[in-house]
């Protein structure tokens, strides 16, 4: 039984409702009211609606088959659960009020047995309808996944949070009249199969919902609005080379576009979001080569322009486009001397000729692409020094970068360990060039040491710049600073620059780190750096970036 629940009893006779209550408080029933006639319990239930009428059948005036067909008729009532009572216990009176929508029916006198058994029944059902109507009210009924609502609630509890978020709405624009709704089951089924499909390809989707008869849409917490995320994307919907999927035998008619939200955005709310997302991706026609977008139109031509770039440099690498160049490293005490150089990424682009890093690696550093470039970068960096090997000085370093999402992720260290001489582990040096947050500090501190370990020099490239700072200084275990080229320029006529640049190169020296200074272009900016301390520079002045074999003619 539940005490909570609301029970009104309507009878025109006032020693059954008296006995009607008594038993009701005996149940434990606390909240019992009364009506006198039919006019006044339709009032009553109106005022106050119950979860139980007690309604007896006989009464003057409006009689309980009135009241019932009323209440029926009416959207505030019919929810109500109605016990009929009457005293004349006949199979068809029973009959007519159960077909008009009654619970049950009850004989006067009514006995407590019963009249427990009953409303608990009546409870039960009442229970099970809620939970019921709560499901149906988040989940579509046709195919058990969330509905439209259920993924504008999460939404919206994620938005509250300031977490960033991604809402993608994708459209099955070839599915046999999914959007008449001809055929139910088969599109039913075929949401359910891609459902199905985008979670187990994408672990970080929080919650896939069918949000039209044609249309899914998912949420993606901690996201933001890059390449990245339109080619995984591209890849749950099976749009990719790399991915296919017999599941998917529609593929060619997934259209989605993806909707961006931070904290920082402009306000709007999550259904306005959600209704972005879809409205945009019934729009692309699905014959259309770019058919996942951003809703968002700036975002969306900045991100094409840098999956194009993502694609030609995927192929680039297949093709051996990518070059190492290097720049040499000077001491510069006395007579400049090479002590080592640094590898830098060239790419012959067949269109555009000989691409720095800049001009292309923003477009794959949230990718794992950047990885895999990595990892082209130190095995042909690697190559390198075994040829030279035998005519390096032994003080000679060859340093390359290595952005913290590849040294975590272990395959830089995979490399390093493996069937390397001792003597070319202290010939290289691993430059962590971290313009972005370093997501993963514990792995990359762990990675660091086991280089050490491996006798691999570390630099902090960079510092002064981005996210390599103090912070990263006093967390990464490293051997060596390089201190970026914004800091040089203007140090001869700058005093200002030149005492934060005496200042950086103190604090490396009291940590007990060598000091590199980078992109040295005039003889000023050498004789201050002399006057500093700083014993080696990088830099146009003294040498600028050349392919290999120019690299060690010049050497010479």
């Amino acid at each position: 039984m539940s005490p909570d629940a609301r029970v009104l009893i309507v009878d025109d006779d006032e020693s059954s409702r008296f006995m009607l209550r008594k038993r009701l408080k005996q149940l434990g029933f606390q909240h019992v009211a009364e009506a006198r006639d039919g006019e006044a319990g339709l009032a009553e239930a109106l005022r106050q609606p119950p979860d139980i009428m007690l309604l007896d059948v006989m009464m003057p005036g409006t009689d309980g088959i009135s009241v019932l067909r009323t209440m029926r008729a009416n959207a505030q009532l019919r929810d109500i659960s109605v016990l009929m009572i009457s005293a004349h216990d006949t199979m068809d009176a029973a009959a007519q009020c159960i077909e008009m929508g009654a619970e049950d029916y009850l004989a006067k006198p009514v006995v407590m047995p019963l009249l427990r058994a009953r409303i608990a029944a009546v409870l039960e059902r009442r229970r099970l309808r809620a939970v019921e109507n709560a499901f149906l009210s988040h989940f579509d009924a046709q195919t058990g996944l969330p509905n439209r609502a259920a993924l504008v609630e999460r939404t919206e509890r994620m938005m509250v949070t300031g977490r960033p978020l991604a809402l993608v709405a994708v459209a099955c624009n070839n599915h046999a009249n999914l959007a008449l709704g001809t055929d139910e089951s088969q599109a039913a089924g075929f949401l359910r199969t891609l459902a199905a499909h985008i979670t187990a390809r994408w672990s970080q989707v929080d919650t896939v919902a069918r949000v039209a008869e044609d249309m899914l849409g998912w949420l993606v917490p901690d996201t933001q609005a890059d390449q990245q995320l339109v080619l995984d994307v591209q890849a749950a919907l099976g749009m990719t080379p790399q991915v296919s999927s017999p599941a998917l035998s529609s593929v060619h008619a997934l259209t989605a576009s993806i909707a961006i939200w931070s904290a920082q955005s402009a306000p709007i709310e999550a259904v306005e979001l959600l209704r972005l997302a879809m409205n945009e991706a019934a729009r692309i026609d699905p014959l259309d080569e770019e058919r996942v977008v951003l809703a968002d139109p700036t975002l969306r031509t900045r991100t094409r322009t840098a999956l194009a770039i993502h694609q030609q440099l995927e192929e680039g690498l297949e093709r051996d486009e990518l070059v190492l160049y290097f720049q040499p490293i000077f001491a510069v005490h006395g007579d400049p001397r090479p002590v080592g150089a640094e590898a830098l990424l060239r790419w012959n682009h067949p269109e555009r000729g000989v691409l720095a890093p800049g001009q292309f690696l923003d477009a794959i550093e949230h990718t794992p692409l950047m990885s895999r470039i990595d990892a082209w970068v130190m095995e042909q960096a690697i190559h390198s020094l075994v040829t030279w090997n035998g005519n390096l000085p032994p003080y000679f370093r060859l340093h390359v970068n290595i952005t913290a999402r590849s040294l975590a992720s272990g395959r830089v260290l995979e490399i390093l360990g493996g069937d390397l001489s001792d003597t070319v582990r202290r010939h290289l040096a691993v430059e962590l060039t971290e313009r972005l947050y370093v997501a993963d500090m514990p792995s990359c501190v762990s990675a660091l040491q086991s280089l050490r370990a491996l006798g691999v020099h570390v630099a902090l490239d960079d510092f002064g710049t981005g996210f390599s700072s103090l912070s990263h200084v006093s967390l990464l275990p490293c051997d060596t600073m390089k201190i970026d080229r914004s800091f040089v320029t203007g140090i001869g006529i700058n005093p200002q620059m030149r005492r934060l640049l005496e200042s950086m190169v103190s604090m490396a020296h009291s940590l007990g780190l060598t000091v590199i200074v980078e992109g040295v272009e005039h003889d000023d900016e050498l004789a201050v750096l002399r006057e500093l301390g700083c014993p080696f520079v990088q830099g146009y002045l003294l040498g600028q970036p050349r392919p290999e074999a120019e690299f060690l003619r010049h050497m010479r």
